[in-house]
């Protein structure tokens, strides 16, 4: 309910359609239509051996712009092997929504301590596909201000 940024905002409504009146959507119910000018801000990545690892399977570019770096088809270990801090963090997300099986949704300012990074502010919610309780994959909405960006 929190939610500021109408790029988070139309995924997760897109994502509460797909849902419907089950705790969360079959991956196969994911219609990316219903993301309309949005699908630069998702992303979409798939469990992978009971959620040792995830395997981004698209990435948009909205997360292209914000990281510097497109990583679809890599693993977020490969990210850890990189950034061991934003890997780490990034799994721990991933494994938070996968356990508990509901979506979460987090936003906040870039801190002095991550100077490099080439956002400033991040609005994030991530998102549960399953079937029968058992998450498969996690569609990841994020809206990001650019560091410099005036708007």
């Amino acid at each position: 309910s929190d939610i500021a940024s109408a790029g988070t905002q139309a995924i997760v409504q897109a994502w509460k359609k797909w849902r419907g009146w089950h705790g969360m959507p079959n991956t196969t119910a994911m219609d990316e239509t219903d993301l309309g000018g949005h699908l630069d801000n998702a992303s979409l990545a798939r469990v992978v051996d009971g959620g040792r690892d995830y395997e981004f399977e698209y990435i948009g570019a909205a997360h292209v712009r914000a990281y510097g770096a497109n990583h679809q088809g890599s693993r977020v270990s490969d990210i850890c092997r990189l950034s061991p801090r934003f890997g780490k963090q990034l799994k721990a997300s991933y494994d938070l929504v996968r356990i508990s099986g509901h979506p979460h949704a987090f936003q906040g300012a870039v801190g002095a301590d991550n100077s490099d990074a080439r956002f400033v502010w991040f609005e994030t919610a991530y998102l549960p596909l399953g079937d029968h309780g058992q998450v498969d994959c996690i569609l990841n909405a994020a809206v990001y201000h650019l560091r410099g960006d005036t708007a």
